[in-house]
């Protein structure tokens, strides 16, 4: 026996006295569980003692009154929540529309700065265009034969422009 028949023969027990069957299962199921022993003892006096009590009469509109009940218990749940959905919607949205205008100021940001590169480097693609022409590189290649002539500035000039 396990702890699901134990539970069953206990239900069955609040309802009817056990067959002698089920009395000797559940001697042994608490013979194999004393810790289950002081719990069974409890459920068995309080089992007595309610069988003990009068019926007590019912009205006839008893139905309909818990039925009541309930519904009255689910619209309060309703109307608890509502609020807090109001609440979190009315904290999320000024929080939200925050995000976006900055995210937006970043974007128009980026735009703007990837732009003015773009005209830069347009303006000066047609500056270089613009030239008729440019010095040949066979220039360059006299470079070492005119700084050996003159090796250090003009005094005549520095002294001119002081």
């Amino acid at each position: 026996m396990n702890e699901s028949d134990f539970n069953q023969l206990r239900e069955q027990s609040w309802r009817r006295k056990l067959t002698p069957s089920e009395e000797a299962q559940l001697r042994a199921w608490l013979a194999d569980h004393p810790e289950s022993l002081a719990n069974w003892n409890a459920e068995r006096h309080l089992t007595r003692v309610l069988e003990g009590l009068d019926n007590a009469p019912v009205p006839s509109n008893f139905t309909a009154r818990v039925l009541q009940a309930v519904e009255r218990e689910g619209a309060s749940e309703v109307r608890q929540a509502g609020p807090r959905r109001k609440w979190f919607l009315h904290s999320l949205l000024p929080r939200a529309a925050a995000v976006m205008v900055v995210l937006g100021a970043g974007v128009l940001a980026y735009h703007g700065h990837v732009t003015a590169k773009r005209t830069a480097i347009v303006q000066s693609v047609r500056m270089v265009s613009n030239v008729s022409s440019l010095p040949s590189p066979e220039i360059l290649q006299d470079l070492d034969v005119i700084r050996q002539m003159n090796p250090g500035p003009d005094q005549e000039i520095i002294a001119l422009m002081k």
